[in-house]
């Protein structure tokens, strides 16, 4: 590492290593990516909320649990996923993002099992809209600014 590639803990990527090839850390990508997630979140739970889709009692805990868990899934992943794409392996991101893929499977599986199970009068409707809603529309944002993020060479 040379002298200067970090800089108050961020990388400056001038260096070699992951900071180097993904820029750096809180990129214009990052932000984009966090903004759009803030905005989204301000947004979908409120017109699900608003257009009340389903005639079920405790439609509020369906909307804001169904796409509380889609932040918790989407959010880890963008920021594995992004430093994934500085490492030297060009076939890290693909393997991350499979078996993410599989991993959030099975937590979603096992959340939508626990919330219509353990919660009385689960509003499962309106839980399933909400974070099937975050979960494609954050999936989207994250695809689209972890590759803007990835350094222009070919993966083998």
């Amino acid at each position: 590492m040379a002298a200067g590639d970090l800089v108050g803990g961020a990388t400056t990527g001038t260096g070699t290593g992951a900071g180097a090839a993904t820029g750096k850390a809180g990129s214009a990508h990052d932000r984009a990516f966090y903004t759009g997630t803030a905005v989204a979140t301000a947004v979908v739970p409120t017109l699900i909320l608003w257009g009340a889709p389903f005639d079920e009692p405790r439609h509020v805990l369906g909307a804001v649990v169904g796409w509380a868990l889609a932040l918790l899934v989407i959010v880890p992943s963008y920021v594995l996923l992004s430093r994934a794409l500085g490492d030297d392996d060009n076939q890290r991101f693909f393997r991350l993002f499979a078996g993410g893929t599989i991993g959030r499977m099975v937590v979603v599986l096992v959340a939508v099992v626990l919330f219509a199970t353990l919660v009385e009068e689960a509003p499962v409707k309106t839980f399933l809209l909400s974070f099937f809603l975050g979960y494609l529309l954050l999936t989207g944002l994250e695809v689209m600014m972890a590759l803007g993020k990835a350094p222009n060479r070919r993966h083998a």
